[in-house]
């Protein structure tokens, strides 16, 4: 078996293309989802207020606005400590936590009306990825073969969505190759946020951080979400950030808040946020998980020799993804470019 060196990295760069056959709405057409969206009854009372700002706040039509011109100018009076006309901050920050659940709301009722489409692809493009990854691990088996295993690093994601439609597949296929998890030091894949995880339900192994992962010479397959993810939640107090797969669980957690359990155990009532990086002018990447996932992507840019953009369109709003695609790139680094044709 010819032996993969760092020199021969293949990086996928996914947009909201990638999730289009199977149902996702591109981000252009979030907004017009919102307007439509049935349901459930706390999305709808949302709406309604939301329509009410954007028309006597922002005096926009709410039919014609987009993500970047709602949110940039609340950001940037959040980031000033000022009023929007009669938006104090309070106002604005529920605003925005209202617009962060109405997208959310909006994407899962997009890939539940589009159940029929296809998402084969993704499973196949899951399967792929996990048979690349696999392959450290039986190189860290092999007593001749160890140190290969800490070199061989073939592939990775960096993903600007914030669906699960890759996450669950990878998950499908790493639970069809190890259906049993009998410890937690048993050697099997796992989905890598390369950042520091903690699980949703405390009682699932499967969720474990990528190094913890190596360490148990199992393998780990890298799906940097560089906006955060609607199965993410973040304690705003401890920053450990808790996964769980196959739930949208940032929509649960805008209906049911939920308290930290690392925090109670120590007296602390803090609940749980949402952690998705939303479309503005004015990113707030301080968070300290979204800064460890960034500096890894990085990094991941910089060792790639192959990088396949699928499904994505650099938008203006991306300016920190296109910088740092122009600091990391290789110059000799190949580059493709698929996109999703309507």
């Amino acid at each position: 078996m010819k032996i993969m060196n760092r020199t021969e990295k293949t990086v996928y760069v996914l947009g909201a293309g990638f999730s289009k056959p199977a149902g996702g709405p591109s981000q252009a057409e979030v907004m017009e989802r919102i307007w439509k969206l049935k349901g459930p009854s706390s999305a709808l009372k949302r709406k309604t207020k939301l329509k009410k700002f954007l028309r006597a706040i922002l005096n926009v039509d709410e039919r014609k606005v987009t993500l970047e011109d709602i949110y940039t100018p609340i950001d940037r009076c959040l980031a000033d400590g000022i009023t929007l006309r009669s938006g104090n901050e309070a106002k604005l920050t529920e605003i925005r936590d209202d617009l962060g659940y109405l997208i959310s709301c909006a994407i899962q009722e997009s890939f539940n009306e589009a159940a029929s489409s296809s998402s084969s692809y993704a499973n196949k493009f899951a399967r792929y990825l996990v048979e690349k990854a696999a392959v450290r691990a039986e190189k860290a088996a092999n007593v001749h073969s160890a140190k290969e295993a800490k070199a061989y690093d073939p592939v990775s994601v960096i993903s600007l969505n914030w669906d699960i439609l890759l996450d669950n597949a990878i998950n499908d296929e790493l639970r069809r190759r190890h259906p049993t998890i009998k410890s937690d030091y048993a050697e099997f894949g796992v989905v890598d946020y390369c950042c520091y995880i903690s699980s949703i339900d405390k009682n699932d192994r499967r969720v474990r951080s990528g190094l913890w992962t190596l360490g148990c010479r199992g393998y780990n397959i890298k799906l940097l979400k560089l906006h955060g993810s609607m199965n993410w939640l973040q304690c705003p107090n401890c920053q450990r950030l808790f996964v769980g797969f196959y739930e949208k669980h940032v929509i649960m957690n805008y209906e049911d808040p939920q308290l930290c359990r690392h925090c109670k155990n120590h007296g602390h009532d803090v609940k749980w946020r949402g952690a998705m990086v939303m479309p503005t002018f004015l990113k707030d990447l301080s968070n300290f998980q979204i800064k460890l996932i960034w500096q890894n992507a990085s990094v991941e840019l910089m060792e790639a020799r192959k990088i396949v953009f699928v499904g994505y369109s650099l938008p203006s709003a991306d300016f920190e993804f296109r910088q740092m695609l122009s600091r990391m790139v290789h110059p000799d680094a190949k580059i493709e470019v698929y996109l999703w044709d309507a």
